[in-house]
């Protein structure tokens, strides 16, 4: 995802010149993010209503980067909006509804979908 950047073992086991060899990649890739002018990220990310998550683990077995983990103490599922990449994996999956996306809510999928049946 752009502004995350992995290199060496943190992918891992790799050998020094590897290593080397893969950060010196990735430091090239974050210098040409970081000298963009401006960066534009959609605001749609995933978010749990914690009054309707029951905890099943679905949406984070079904999440595709990682952003989903159980919080230890209220055994709901929370995100990661930094890992999140709003693709919308999580809120297909939930069967309870309590997964949705900030900024594009069921209500306003379904507002839209009225105006343009109309």
């Amino acid at each position: 995802t752009a502004g995350v950047y992995l290199a060496g073992a943190i992918q891992g086991p790799k050998d020094i010149p590897e290593t080397v060899a893969q950060a010196s990649g990735a430091a090239s890739k974050a210098i040409a993010f970081l000298s963009q002018k401006e960066v534009h990220f959609e605001p749609i990310v995933a978010t749990v209503d914690e009054d309707l998550c029951s905890g099943c683990g679905i949406c984070i077995a079904v999440c595709p980067y990682d952003a989903r983990e159980k919080d230890p103490e209220k055994l709901i599922a929370k995100v990661n909006e930094v890992l999140c990449e709003g693709c919308g994996s999580c809120i297909a999956a939930c069967p309870s509804g309590a997964s949705q996306q900030k900024n594009f809510t069921d209500s306003q999928v379904e507002k839209m979908v009225k105006v343009a049946v109309e």
